[in-house]
């Protein structure tokens, strides 16, 4: 009596442990296929770099900001902000640690002269050199040496994932760069060439909108925003 009782029993246990198989078949199925249709819809890296580097030869002003990370006694630049011009002239504002303080010293670039407003005392005329020992403005929109050229020499590239940075819609790519030429706009910031780097890319219009590189010490941070914005560069010196 018992064992006539005990087969339905089993039977019924027999479908459920396959009806619960089946059902987690079809759950492994489905995130297997979404998670390949979101990485299917992901472009290309090397497609994006050089998308990228041909968007950037055409831009004209931006306003950017570098900010740089990690403890370097012989990095005394903390940040600067303003805006560029694809001719390399420049505005904004520079943080430099000076001692136990950090200044904040506004600048004007023209030409070859670099005009500094110190906390204290009137204008300074100097050298631009004094600048580029730190970031090359003038190069920096060159659409032959400048960004163009550093995102056409990245290699490795890969599409991560698709972001939001400061409310534009971008494709996160890691990618590396060689020494040249981007050491040629930062040669006093200590970046490590041919290592991993990340760079912003916008979905629409390709243009640079941040990229994020390692250095000796720690990172270098920079970012770009109202690409074509009119742009008036006075001297105060």
């Amino acid at each position: 009596m018992t064992a006539l009782c005990s087969a339905p029993y089993d039977g019924q246990m027999r479908l459920a442990a396959s009806l619960v198989a089946l059902i987690m078949s079809a759950i492994v199925a489905l995130v297997t296929a979404c998670g390949a249709g979101q990485s299917a819809s992901l472009p290309q890296g090397a497609t994006l770099l050089t998308e990228s580097a041909q968007a950037m030869r055409g831009v004209t002003t931006t306003h950017f900001r570098f900010d740089v990370q990690g403890n370097a006694p012989s990095v005394q630049l903390r940040s600067a902000e303003g805006q560029l011009k694809q001719d390399g002239s420049a505005q904004g504002t520079g943080r430099v640690d000076e001692g136990r303080q950090t200044l904040e010293l506004p600048f004007v670039l023209i030409g070859d002269t670099l005009c500094l407003r110190p906390p204290t005392g009137p204008p300074q005329k100097l050298p631009a050199s004094m600048l580029k020992t730190y970031f090359d403005p003038g190069s920096i929109l060159n659409p032959d040496r400048g960004i163009a050229a550093v995102l056409a020499s990245g290699q490795e590239a890969t599409t991560e994932a698709r972001e939001q940075v400061n409310g534009v819609d971008t494709y996160r790519v890691q990618t590396k760069f060689p020494a040249q030429p981007l050491g040629a706009l930062a040669p006093g910031l200590g970046i490590t060439p041919d290592q991993p780097s990340e760079v912003w890319i916008a979905a629409q219009g390709s243009r640079l909108v941040k990229a994020q590189l390692p250095t000796n010490y720690g990172t270098v941070a920079a970012q770009f925003s109202d690409y074509g914005a009119p742009v008036q560069i006075t001297s105060f010196c």
